[in-house]
């Protein structure tokens, strides 16, 4: 795996937080040049000062913004004249029913989610062709894998990444350039904070956070599923079992599915009345 990622260029967006930013720690150490991008400065320059003394540096770039995420990668390109991997790592979460989602919100999850991951893999896959080799890795949900209760937005954003990246993957196979998904089931990082939250009990729903999956673990399992060319990467066992239930056995899928969903509107949708 050292042998794999030293010496190589690597953009992770979304890098100053979460599972990005354990990706750039961990890619770092194993001697990657780390480009981290974020729209968070603080945290951005922060992260970057704190990897001093390995190659790492902080770009600020919006990755839904178009022109934005074209001008980092000719930054990228102009400064280190290639770029072997690409980690679209950018993105928001939503949770709550449909029935209580404003329109604006689904706007907010279709930039932020399916956006700045088309913008980051165009570009990628555009340097890459010219290269003939390199690595796309897009980071979804285990909500864009199987249905998941109450993440019917967000998991609609996350199915379309894993249908671009699998499709892509065909197309780009013969062309000596790779291209993975990563579906993670619930890991603890700071998106939860920042979620958008539709009538639904924040306090209540983080509260089950020390629970989950680090991010150190799930970035671990992540890397070494790039070093294998995976074409999903999984970050648990949960995320096997719940896709292999929706494929396989949908009916008993489905049904307890709608059991969450009204234990949902029992213990955390606020207004029960609307």
């Amino acid at each position: 795996m050292t042998h794999t990622f030293n010496q190589s260029v690597a953009i992770i967006t979304g890098g100053a937080s979460g599972i990005g930013k354990s990706l750039v720690q961990q890619l770092a150490a194993l001697g990657a040049k780390v480009i981290i991008v974020d729209r968070n400065d603080e945290a951005g320059n922060a992260l970057a000062s704190s990897l001093k003394e390995l190659s790492a540096e902080y770009y600020h770039a919006d990755m839904a913004i178009n022109n934005e995420a074209q001008e980092l990668f000719e930054y990228v390109l102009k400064t280190y004249g290639r770029i072997d991997y690409v980690f679209n790592c950018a993105g928001i979460f939503m949770a709550g029913e449909i029935r209580d989602t404003p329109l604006e919100n689904w706007q907010t999850v279709i930039n932020n989610n399916i956006w700045a991951v088309n913008n980051g893999t165009h570009y990628a896959y555009q340097v890459m062709l010219k290269q003939g080799n390199g690595h796309i890795i897009n980071i979804a949900s285990a909500a864009g894998l199987f249905p998941v209760p109450v993440m019917s937005i967000y998991g609609a954003s996350k199915f379309a990444i894993v249908g671009l990246t699998h499709g892509l993957r065909n197309e780009a196979k013969t062309l000596g350039i790779n291209v993975s998904v990563v579906c993670p089931t619930v890991v603890n990082t700071p998106l939860y904070d920042t979620a958008i939250y539709n009538n639904l009990d924040k306090e209540k729903a983080l509260k089950t956070r020390s629970t989950l999956q680090t991010p150190d673990v799930a970035a671990e399992k992540i890397i070494k599923g790039v070093a294998k060319n995976k074409a999903t990467i999984h970050t648990a066992i949960s995320t096997q079992v719940g896709w292999f239930a929706y494929k396989y056995v949908p009916g008993i899928y489905n049904y307890f599915a709608v059991r969450v969903i009204k234990k949902y509107r029992t213990v955390l949708r606020v207004n029960k009345n609307s």
